[in-house]
């Protein structure tokens, strides 16, 4: 840090070499300049060009200086004993004692004429032309003078006795002290006020703060350039100067708060907050701050795509295999559908690749760029899928996040948005989601205003939708609202010519995750995957080939596919049923043998036996497979 640079200012050398030489041990910077009372103005301005923090000048000097300079100023005090000590002095020449003082006259000394037996005149002087003026037209009428250097100088011209008031080292020190310390807290509030000026200007929104009779006492650099405002050559500007139509002085006598204003400046839209300051429950001003209506709606739209950066569609036409006309076809209508924003109806069972398809279309939509959004509407429950699709305010609910959150139909803005199973809706949502249809915005819950948004609605349903309306369980004005295009996803039975491709396809996805040898599916047992109906369609026949991958030795068993396969029948009548926790008396072993012995030790003894041949060691145990699989899992083996 610099050293701090001080000025003094007097017409008496004595004063200002004594301030010098005391300023040099403070490790102080001293610029001293000896100036009668008409050059100590120019003087003090060329200290303060000069960088000087703080001027010293005497109480004479100070107050004919002190309004010319905007830097601080602080006088050397005259203490009453150093007056007490020229009078004294003076009546050593004479009764009649001439006290000269500047500006104002000096209190409670009338006393000393008796205490002195003196006859003691005081005379007030504006300048140096009165002091001219007084001595040498009256300077005969007294035997002595009390005054300063400059009274004492031209009372040396008329030979009048003069006695110069002078400054005590001890007052030198603490002044000087004490302007140390002004320059100091001066220096710590230019800083702040160069770091809040920063911030101010920093701020891409326009600040304008203004005091009690709405007079401008900040603007921003951004304010200025938006209302094409230079504040710095029109010091002095109003609020109602810069903004005369603005609501913004409204809250000076109001005290209330005016949030999210639009208003008009010229031709131009602007979004306005306008605060009062209020003080000991005063309203001592305001600050408006504002930003160009544009500009708020692409940082809305920032603030989107970053709280929805990772939502994005996976899957596009090259995951969809189409060798069957049902599936061709279906193609042709994706890629028609794909180019339109219209709402999109899904229909197809489960399993048959309906996100997939809405993947594909938003990929090649003119959004693919914007957000994809994806939820079923069965997997959760009707008060938080709502908090989920339209968000909440902070407190809308206990356990509510603070903030609050945006729903997926906000995050989903610009993008699209897939209600996979939307006919588990209940009927109070699928009102608000009609609503959404026909206004295009949304309403947080808890909240109290809406927020638009441009979003494409995607929607599946694994049930005919139409009889959920004649049912009455789904509504048949927000049926037809999302009907406007249609795609029906035939099942796996009704495009069994894309199995072998379909099986390909999961074969080699599957080996490649898991690091496993290529598995190769004979022709035969191809042709029973080709006859089988798929109730769970292409995803039960994609579980089938990973549970089948995962089981076997990295070559194709008969037996474990003969297993897995049997257990599809079984997801037809009905769920899978539990495996058995124990294992049965298996007939092969003889009786004896197996007496006593825990499930464990049979299972260890039936691998010895066919050296950890594990299709053996089920046969020999009178299991299937993957029962025997599971068993070693259970056990560690």
């Amino acid at each position: 840090m610099s050293r701090i640079k001080l000025g003094v200012l007097s017409s008496s050398q004595a004063l200002v070499d004594k301030t010098r030489e005391l300023a040099i041990e403070k490790n102080i910077e001293i610029k001293g300049a000896y100036a009668a009372l008409d050059g100590a103005i120019q003087v003090a301005q060329e200290m303060e060009a000069d960088g000087v923090e703080v001027v010293l000048a005497r109480e004479s000097t100070a107050v004919l200086v002190k309004n010319q300079i905007s830097i601080p100023l602080l006088a050397f005090p005259l203490s009453t004993i150093d007056i007490l000590s020229c009078i004294k002095e003076a009546a050593r020449f004479g009764r009649n004692i001439l006290l000269v003082s500047f500006h104002k006259k000096m209190k409670g000394i009338e006393f000393l004429n008796e205490l002195f037996n003196i006859r003691m005149t005081q005379s007030v002087c504006e300048n140096f032309a009165d002091v001219q003026q007084l001595i040498s037209t009256h300077y005969h009428k007294y035997d002595a003078m009390v005054g300063g250097a400059t009274s004492s100088a031209i009372a040396k011209k008329y030979a009048l006795t003069s006695i110069e008031t002078q400054t005590s080292e001890e007052v030198i020190e603490s002044t000087l002290d004490s302007a140390i310390s002004v320059a100091q807290y001066n220096r710590l509030e230019q800083e702040k006020s160069h770091r809040y000026s920063l911030i101010i200007d920093g701020v891409s929104d326009g600040v304008i703060a203004y005091d009690r009779k709405g007079k401008i006492t900040l603007i921003n650099d951004t304010a200025g350039k938006l209302l094409n405002v230079d504040y710095q050559a029109e010091a002095g500007m109003s609020f109602l100067d810069v903004l005369p139509t603005s609501t913004g002085t409204d809250v000076l006598s109001t005290g209330i708060p005016i949030e999210h204003k639009i208003e008009r400046v010229g031709s131009d839209l602007f979004v306005f907050n306008h605060i009062p300051i209020i003080i000991n429950n005063d309203t001592v001003g305001g600050v408006t701050t504002f930003n160009d209506a544009s500009n708020v709606i692409e940082i809305e739209g920032e603030i989107r795509r970053s709280l929805s950066k990772g939502l994005i569609a996976k899957y596009d036409l090259s995951n969809m295999v189409c060798r069957s006309p049902e599936m061709r076809e279906l193609v042709k209508r994706v890629r028609r559908f794909s180019t339109t924003d219209s709402t999109l109806l899904v229909l197809g069972e489960t399993g048959t690749g309906k996100e997939l398809l809405a993947h594909s279309i938003h990929n090649l939509s003119n959004r693919s760029k914007q957000p994809f959004v994806s939820i079923n509407c069965a997997s959760l429950s009707e008060e938080l899928l709502q908090s989920e699709l339209f968000g909440y305010e902070e407190g809308a609910f206990t356990g509510s996040k603070k903030g609050g959150k945006p729903g997926l139909f906000e995050l989903a803005h610009n993008g699209t948005i897939f209600l996979d199973d939307i006919n588990a809706t209940s009927q109070n949502l699928q009102r608000h989601l009609l609503r959404v249809l026909q206004e295009k915005e949304v309403m947080r819950v808890g909240a109290d205003r809406i927020t638009p948004i441009n979003v494409r609605i995607i929607a599946a349903s694994n049930t005919e939708l139409i009889e959920e309306v004649n049912a009455g369980r789904f509504r048949e004005d927000l049926f037809f609202r999302l009907n406007v295009l249609y795609i029906r996803i035939p099942p796996l039975r009704e495009r069994i010519d894309d199995l072998p491709l379909l099986a390909e396809k999961f074969i080699a996805e599957i080996c490649r995750k898991y690091k496993k040898k290529q598995l190769v599916i004979p022709q035969a047992n191809m042709q029973r995957l080709n006859d089988h109906n798929w109730p769970g369609n292409v995803r039960q026949l994609q579980n089938f080939l990973e549970r089948l991958i995962l089981i076997v030795d990295n070559e194709f068993e008969s037996v474990v596919f003969d297993e897995l396969f049997d257990e599809l029948f079984e997801y037809r009548a009905g769920p899978v049923k539990s495996m058995p926790q124990t294992i049965p008396k298996p007939s092969p072993m003889p009786a004896p043998e197996t007496i006593g012995r825990t499930e464990q030790e049979m299972i260890q003894q039936a691998l010895n036996s066919t050296g950890y041949h594990k299709t053996k060691t089920a046969e020999k145990l009178g299991i299937s497979r993957t029962t025997l699989w599971k068993k070693m899992k259970k056990y560690a083996m």
